[in-house]
């Protein structure tokens, strides 16, 4: 993960979880899960004992089983549930970003829409104006210089080079690309594209919302 870094009480979380699912699982497959030493993954399971959420079985010196217990699964569940409101919370604060970012570009009067950068954000973007309700937007492809992804799909849309642009009668092409984004305004230029209709995500200045 990018923006966090996980909790003791996420790798307690991670730690049930899996020994639920596998409880022949070692301690180096624990480790390599929850990013941490084998040494250390021996002492959250030993926590875990004294809380009485596992239980080991010794199989022979060497082989060890962990099972789960009704105490432990009752607090992986309780885990998870206050996880996934965290997460909730934080995709909203995005979405409502995403929210009014599409809001002014409606209020601009685009409805047909290029996105140029077939990422995470193009994904984002996407899967909000789906969210909406009688959302007057409509994605037509996503633009993308990667000839790998081109002829490809994302989301259901397909993957198109700066080539077929005209193919596709729209409104704006909206650049949903962070890295490249000075590029692509660059490329759309040097292409004699209409920069009034060009729309940047992550930018400020004229093309901006």
């Amino acid at each position: 993960m990018k923006f966090f870094n996980p909790t003791i009480v996420y790798k307690e979380m991670i730690l049930l979880q899996e020994i639920e699912k596998n409880p022949s699982i070692t301690q180096k497959e624990l480790g390599n899960i929850i990013g941490a030493a084998p040494s250390m993954v021996n002492v959250y399971i030993k926590e875990l004992e004294e809380e009485k959420y596992l239980k080991r079985e010794y199989i022979s010196t060497k082989t060890v089983n962990y099972k789960i217990t009704p105490e432990g699964i009752k607090r992986k569940n309780y885990l998870l549930i206050v996880y996934m409101r965290e997460l909730l919370g934080l995709y909203h604060l995005a979405k409502n970003n995403v929210e009014e970012f599409l809001s002014k570009v409606e209020e601009k009067g685009y409805k047909n829409l290029l996105l140029y950068g077939a990422g995470e954000v193009a994904e984002t973007i996407i899967g909000v104006i789906r969210d909406r309700e009688n959302s007057t937007l409509n994605i037509l492809a996503v633009i993308d210089d990667d000839k790998e992804k081109q002829g490809k799909e994302i989301l259901g849309y397909k993957i198109i080079s700066t080539k077929q642009i005209p193919n596709y009668p729209h409104d704006a092409i909206i650049i949903t690309s962070y890295t490249f984004e000075e590029d692509i305004m660059g490329r759309l230029k040097d292409m004699d594209y209409e920069m009034s209709r060009v729309v940047r995500f992550f930018g400020v200045g004229e093309h901006r919302v």
